[in-house]
């Protein structure tokens, strides 16, 4: 029923049938308001499943006075890009990676969550990503100055691995000369430097072609956003290294959020961990599968040396800690999960 609620439209006839006649369902029509939630993922990806699931809650918990329009394949722009857009108030919600957040003045801190092999694994990501106090203040402080909040951190992504054109990488000197893809984050290029690596910053969605062209040896990124884009057909080697455990992040406008009461605002943080849920159960499902998919392909898969990798990039964070996030943050983190 356009996303109105029948109970809704039923009091309405009870309370008088002159209500009714007048035109109640439009008038419940008009109020519905319609958000645009975006994602760089691909149709029928883990992430646009998710998106759906968003879409349902929301629809369903807030009666129709919501109604969402879900957009992939980076219809409404890459991540810098949709970043803009809310800042803007032209796009309501995004969802992708947690910690591109880093790119927008006031989350540089957030490169903290890229210092490689920080989290043990995406359930201590979520446990402590919505829940410590002082990252909860980060993202608060964020979101007054760079407009953009985070209401969610749901949605465990695959672990990130290094995906190659120049062969099997099975330990840390392999790395050395490679020229690989990354996202422009700090954290990132210095951990590639530290390994060697000749990095090239560029999004999303020109990592295909530069990868077929030779134009980069490699890519930085999981099963999650590298299976379903079909890299494989162009880079026929996987290394496991699992550098960064990673979730995906729900982003919204500031300038909507500001505008929403608490119980609305608790509507979408609802929605949020309800499509995370879905995410983590297929992305899950995908590293599974990810491993034949690939070999089917005639590609290499290959679990390298990771204590030789820790080992290599331990402490390239140092120079950042007190500098680009609250100093001692990263022995914090390890701390609580008993490292």
């Amino acid at each position: 029923m356009n996303g109105i609620d029948r109970r809704t439209l039923m009091g309405g006839a009870l309370l008088g049938g002159a209500g009714a006649a007048i035109g109640m369902p439009s008038i419940a029509r008009a109020q519905s308001k319609q958000l645009k939630i975006a994602t760089i993922a691909l149709v029928n990806s883990p992430w646009h499943k998710a998106l759906n699931r968003f879409k349902e809650v929301v629809e369903a918990e807030s009666a129709g006075r919501y109604t969402v329009a879900v957009y992939t394949d980076g219809q409404l722009g890459d991540i810098a890009q949709l970043l803009s857009a809310m800042q803007l108030g032209t796009v309501d919600f995004s969802y992708f990676g947690l910690s591109s957040i880093s790119f927008v003045r006031g989350g540089e801190a957030f490169n903290v969550l890229y210092v490689p092999y920080l989290f043990k694994n995406g359930e201590w990501g979520e446990k402590i990503l919505n829940t410590d106090p002082e990252l909860l203040g980060m993202f608060d402080k964020m979101a007054t100055t760079a407009g953009v909040r985070v209401f969610g951190a749901w949605g465990q992504r695959s672990p990130r691995a290094i995906q190659s054109t120049r062969g099997p990488i099975v330990k840390p000197e392999d790395v050395k000369g490679l020229r690989l893809r990354i996202p422009a984050i700090p954290m990132l290029r210095a951990t590639f430097d530290r390994l060697g690596a000749q990095s090239t910053p560029m999004g999303m969605l020109e990592i295909y072609s530069a990868l077929s062209r030779g134009a980069v040896d490699g890519q930085d990124n999981g099963f999650d956003l590298s299976i379903p884009p079909r890299f494989h057909e162009a880079a026929k080697f996987w290394s496991a290294t699992d550098h960064v455990n990673e979730l995906v992040g729900f982003f919204a406008s500031e300038r909507l959020w500001k505008g929403l009461n608490e119980t609305d605002r608790e509507i979408f943080r609802k929605a949020s961990k309800a499509a995370g849920e879905v995410t983590t159960q297929l992305t899950k499902e995908l590293d599974t599968e990810a491993i034949d998919i690939l070999k089917k392909a005639g590609c290499t898969y290959v679990v390298p040396d990771r204590d030789a990798f820790r080992k290599a990039v331990a402490g390239v964070e140092d120079e950042l800690d007190g500098k680009m996030w609250p100093k001692g943050m990263v022995a914090r983190l390890r701390t609580l999960q008993g490292a």
